[in-house]
């Protein structure tokens, strides 16, 4: 049977199930009900052939920067707390339980009986020192995360206590992501200055074995895994394949399981192949160009609002996107929870008013921006229409394409230029992600400081424990950074992965992270 997801109503994802028993017609069921409909016991053994673009800056939770680093740093760590792939709701993780036992106050009951890989125990003490860590090590590029985090401390042998200055009521979800990945004490102390970016020792259910750069990551199963009976896998290799149609041909032809990350074409042709199971789903990735607002031409709102009117989203959509993602000036998708809806169209395509913004800037001639965007085919022929767009009101990017890591380097690190152009977003928490853009130590953030009144707001997200209290402060912060045109929003994008029928029990979340615990290969399918 063939099996095509495609992106339904909402968060939840949706399946259409085709095959010669329907034809002309659509069964659409949740994922969890496609799990429960298999009616064969998972297979154990096989390694699983991933095809994956971006080479990682680092393994390292703390220092790595891109979200396609989740689909190999899952498979090696768990987070403190886990979450239903669907609907992110949260679900225990490292964390059996966890509660505000007053707004300053969040405490962790963890697991008993887990090791790492190197076989030191998981405990309280090892989550302390992770936390402590990315709060204030000098390479962290997660300190944001943990903003407002005052003290952390064992309260127990498997008991963590996190004392907070403000209330922060995103932190459980924000433990779901780098933050809650926790790393084995032990290997970084042996660690050359603790740098474990290329050897990482997590609790996951698959061990680190090798890196060789924008080649291959190999894992393997990990025989003294806490989740009994889990995986069922004997390894995972991901071939790291930057140009996405070759990735998406491994898996037509049989060199590989799985591709992933990939691009509305891909599925596009997934669809015609009647071998190969296509995926296309809602996603929390948002396609967007970060702004440095600090200096230069950019630090004048004007400049940044007369780009967002330049910008024919519905166009983009429908060349990049085969018309499956969302036009959107926002940074979540329209039926979030914390969206505010007028945020949505707030800038239309309007020309004449992005080149009435430009002359009252003082661009009567049009304005130069030094712009970073990546170099794969697809993300160039998106850099190009944008660029175009652009060019007709008179604002000229100066690009430089570079791969993925290399351009965030030059940019979030070395501040270099006025603009990256980059997908984001899958951050599990609103909040999170708020802060991870635009907050004054956000990666992202490249001018270092905060516009007047973010703050305020954000803190206001955060001291909000009543969810329609919270979901109102959601709404006001989302307003200020659209109307401040803080970025350059394009669309949301789906989910695209396609797979042999062979792959079992895959689970692909609306964060675009997938999970490997329980996938098995179905050896009467390959």
């Amino acid at each position: 049977m063939r099996k095509i997801l495609t992106p339904g109503g909402g968060l939840n994802r949706r399946s259409v199930l085709m095959g010669a028993a329907a034809v002309g017609s659509g069964l659409l069921l949740p994922a969890s009900a496609r799990r429960a409909m298999a009616s064969n016991e998972p297979q154990r053994g096989g390694t699983l052939r991933v095809s994956m673009p971006y080479n990682p800056a680092a393994l390292d939770p703390m220092t790595g920067r891109n979200l396609p680093d989740f689909n190999s740093l899952y498979s090696m760590f768990d987070a403190l707390i886990d979450f239903d792939p669907d609907t992110l709701e949260l679900r225990p993780g490292l964390a059996r339980s966890w509660d505000f036992s007053d707004p300053l106050t969040l405490v962790l009951e963890l697991e008993r009986g887990v090791e790492f890989h190197d076989g030191t125990p998981f405990n309280a003490e090892a989550v302390v020192y992770n936390m402590r860590r990315f709060m204030t090590d000098p390479r962290s590029n997660v300190a944001s995360d943990l903003a407002g985090v005052t003290e952390v401390e064992a309260t127990g042998s498997h008991e963590v206590t996190i004392r907070l200055e403000t209330p922060n009521a995103g932190l459980p979800a924000v433990l779901t992501n780098r933050v809650g990945c926790i790393i084995s004490p032990a290997s970084i102390e042996a660690a050359e200055g603790g740098n474990v970016d290329r050897n990482p020792v997590g609790t996951g259910p698959f061990r680190f074995i090798e890196w060789r750069d924008n080649d291959l990551i190999r894992v393997e199963r990990n025989p003294n895994y806490w989740q009994p009976d889990l995986p069922y896998l004997d390894g995972i290799d991901f071939r790291i394949i930057n140009e996405l149609n070759t990735a998406g041909r491994t898996v037509f032809s049989g060199q590989a399981d799985l591709a992933t990350n990939l691009g509305a074409q891909q599925f596009m042709l997934a669809e015609r192949d009647p071998d190969i199971i296509g995926g296309a789903q809602t996603s929390m990735i948002y396609y967007s160009a970060f702004l440095n607002y600090g200096r230069g031409p950019l630090a004048d709102v004007r400049v940044r609002r007369a780009m967002n009117f330049a910008l024919n989203r519905e166009d983009l959509n429908m060349v990049i996107q085969r018309g499956l993602g969302e036009p959107t000036s926002s940074i979540f998708p329209r039926d979030f929870w914390a969206t505010d809806p007028e945020t949505v169209d707030y800038y239309n395509h309007d020309p004449d008013r992005a080149r009435s913004l430009l002359r009252e800037a003082g661009y009567d001639d049009g304005v130069d921006i030094a712009t970073f965007g990546w170099s794969d085919q697809a993300a160039m022929q998106r850099q190009e229409i944008i660029g175009n767009q652009l060019a007709q009101v008179g604002i000229r990017l100066r690009l430089t394409p570079m791969l993925p890591a290399q351009a965030m380097q030059s940019y979030m690190i070395e501040q270099q230029g006025d603009m990256l152009i980059s997908p984001s977003g899958g951050l599990p928490d609103p909040s999170l992600a708020f802060e991870r853009h635009f907050g004054e130590t956000a990666l992202r953030n490249a001018s270092k400081i905060e516009i007047p009144g973010f703050r305020d707001l954000m803190n206001r997200t955060l001291s909000e424990l009543d969810m329609d209290r919270r979901t109102e402060a959601l709404h006001d912060l989302h307003r200020f950074v659209t109307e401040n045109a803080l970025h350059l929003p394009q669309f949301m994008g789906a989910g695209y992965f396609v797979h042999s029928p062979a792959v079992q029990d895959l689970q692909y979340s609306i964060l675009t992270t997938p999970k490997f615990h329980r996938v098995w290969l179905d050896r009467g399918r390959t």
